[in-house]
């Protein structure tokens, strides 16, 4: 397996801003941080195939999902990778297991992927949810439910290599003592399925908590890139300082 997880080059407009990145990530956790505007949503959204990037090419463990020279584009269901956004979005006629379960049976055994789930479940604390309907739902459990998904489904599937997994601020609906403890579980479960993550996010304490490598975006260009104490260093400070 490569210890490149993705790899990523390409130029969009959106409105008034011009993204221009390139960058690699390697395993397990990388985080792209910056301000709303600055394109790092987009960025997630063309990795997944939501958006399609006026050029570029984009690499995910070693296979080629978008490459504009060649007018490649692969449809985002076939692409190796899962996603979960801010918006959980549920199959509101599923229980919350089945919603759980979605995606993963056909590619493992029925057995271990019920087997997986009900860890997931434990960890996400969502065990007693498992019958639910959507709709029963608060909204921070929904989201609990959408992450856990697309985590039991790039943990279900079959061979050495895992999905690669893209999470655009879907814990931004949790208060915060609940958002910790899911970060906790979160880090410890891709850690032990080997699933590298690319997120989203603009909080510092939630990027220092991950301690990942940090890709710093601003006005649709990366700016600097490292571990958290070196690339936040002033925003650390400013945050700090309000505090006190």
């Amino acid at each position: 397996m490569s210890d490149t997880a993705l790899s990523v080059r390409l130029k969009h407009r959106v409105g008034a801003l011009a993204l221009d990145v390139a960058f690699e990530t390697t395993r397990p956790w990388t985080v792209l941080f910056g301000p709303s505007g600055s394109g790092k949503t987009t960025v997630l959204r063309a990795v997944a195939g939501f958006v399609t990037p006026d050029e570029g090419r984009i690499v995910i463990d070693g296979e080629t999902v978008f490459d504009s020279s060649a007018s490649q584009s692969m449809p985002t269901h076939l692409r190796p990778m899962r996603s979960a956004a801010q918006a959980a979005r549920l199959f509101p006629h599923k229980t919350v297991l089945k919603n759980i379960l979605y995606g993963c049976t056909r590619s493992s055994g029925e057995k271990d992927a019920r087997e997986i789930a009900d860890q997931a479940m434990a960890a996400f604390q969502l065990l007693r949810l498992g019958d639910r309907m959507p709709r029963d739902l608060s909204g921070g459990e929904a989201q609990r439910v959408s992450v856990c998904r697309a985590l039991v489904s790039a943990s279900a599937c079959d061979g050495a290599k895992r999905p690669l997994l893209l999470l655009d601020e879907p814990l931004t609906g949790l208060d915060a003592v609940m958002r910790d403890e899911i970060l906790v579980e979160l880090v410890r479960w891709t850690e032990q399925w080997n699933i590298p993550v690319l997120s989203v996010t603009h909080s510092i304490g939630e990027t220092f908590q991950l301690k990942a490598n940090v890709l710093k975006i601003e006005g649709g260009r990366i700016v600097d890139q490292g571990q958290a104490r070196t690339v936040l260093a002033r925003e650390r400070d400013r945050l700090l300082a309000q505090i006190t």
